[in-house]
């Protein structure tokens, strides 16, 4: 992966206090929203954080920090009257950073920060760094045509995963130089592998019955999660007799693409695989739903890093993924679980039907090489350490430390 520019940072004054604006269009539920969140409460004293939303949405209330979100724009879209608030905002806050996450976000923040500095003329000082983070691969087509040259606005395009990056380099035709890339943070406190009385539990909650093998997607209803390949695959081992009556697939999350989540109760009733399937819904605490289940599904057509992926795995879960979700390494193929090329179909059913042969503690003991993995690799001290560093280089370099 490509590194950014190196910067040698001065070691700020203990006195010193810098203020990050995080922006984001809301905090429904989802990987992006929870990552600013977990930001926003493990960042060092010295920055003082203050978030802004456009969409008064909010999933993750458990983790907001009292008085946050502190600034709601009030629109659902942002056109010119968000944006007008939004410079406003940033006139009020002066904020010495400002961080954006999901492409939304990062197309107007750049539009903003360019109509402050219109109003400030030369004045430099007053217009905040700006890092603009991309969080999943297949931006829009008005995103990525208009990447290339809204980044030049960032002073640092984050990726949170090599795919990413590929995809910001290649398509979007962002300079390597100005990408970096920070991992997303994982909870290993929070997200843990279960006591035998939680999983019984939690079994007991989700109405699963001792010897049956609960296999987990968590992800929106829609064609980037490919539930309908999964669909595909077990029908394919239905018919090899390989799908028992012991298996059931739980699905979790919200109806992200509404026509793909109405066809797809059909063609499970087509294919025969009602009864096999159950849709959960959103899930607004997903630690028992984890400790519930035996292995994570992510047969994804693209992603960036998939926190399901670690939560599941942190929690000891081991993982079935496509290549398209797996190309950070997150699960080690044949070690914490199974890899397969995306979009293949007999291979996920092959995967699958080796995942639900296996005895309870193989499982458990490729979920359990699956949390090591990401505690050596993926651990928050390191994300959080090298967010620190990116902020205090840009401020160096921008001669504000």
């Amino acid at each position: 992966m490509s590194a950014a520019p190196k910067v040698v940072a001065r070691a700020p004054a203990p006195s010193t206090r810098f203020k990050i604006l995080l922006f984001i269009p809301n905090l429904q539920q989802g990987g992006a929203e929870r990552q600013i969140l977990e930001l926003m409460t493990k960042l060092p004293s010295r920055f003082e954080t203050t978030l802004c939303v456009y969409e008064d949405v909010v999933h993750y209330r458990d983790y907001l920090p009292p008085g946050e979100p502190r600034h709601v724009l009030g629109t659902p879209r942002m056109g010119r009257q968000g944006l007008a608030r939004l410079v406003d905002v940033l006139e009020r806050e002066r904020p010495d950073i400002v961080h954006s996450y999901r492409d939304k976000a990062n197309f107007w923040v750049r539009l903003a920060v360019s109509r402050l500095a219109a109003r400030k003329g030369a004045d430099a000082s007053a217009l905040p760094i700006v890092v603009t983070a991309v969080r999943s691969r297949a931006m829009s087509l008005r995103h990525l045509s208009t990447e290339w040259y809204l980044s030049r606005r960032s002073d640092r395009v984050i990726a949170n995963s090599e795919g990413v990056r590929r995809e910001l380099v290649s398509l979007a035709r962002v300079r390597p130089e100005k990408i970096q890339v920070l991992h997303n943070f994982i909870d290993l406190d929070r997200f843990h592998p279960p006591t035998p009385a939680e999983r019984a539990a939690a079994r007991a909650h989700w109405g699963l019955r001792d010897g049956e093998v609960a296999l987990l997607l968590p992800g929106r209803i829609g064609i980037q999660k490919h539930q309908m390949g999964l669909a595909v695959a077990l029908r394919r081992l239905a018919r090899a007799g390989r799908l028992g009556d012991n298996v059931r697939v739980l699905l979790a999350g919200r109806k992200r693409d509404r026509t793909y989540a109405s066809l797809l109760p059909r063609m499970l009733e087509v294919l025969g695989l009602t009864k096999a399937v159950t849709f959960l819904g959103s899930v607004e605490e997903m630690v028992p739903l984890y400790h519930a289940a035996d292995a994570l599904l992510m047969p994804s057509l693209w992603e960036g890093l998939p926190n399901a992926v670690l939560e599941g795995h942190a929690c000891g879960l081991p993982a079935v993924v496509s290549h398209a979700a797996n190309i950070d390494r997150l699960v080690l193929d044949g070690e914490s679980g199974f890899e397969v090329p995306t979009f293949d179909h007999p291979a996920l059913a092959e995967a699958l039907g080796r995942m639900i042969a296996l005895e309870d503690a193989e499982r458990r003991a490729m979920g359990a090489r699956g949390r090591a993995h990401l505690a050596e690799q993926f651990g928050p001290d390191r994300v959080l350490s090298e967010t620190v560093r990116l902020y205090d280089d840009l401020l160096s370099a921008k001669g504000r430390a």
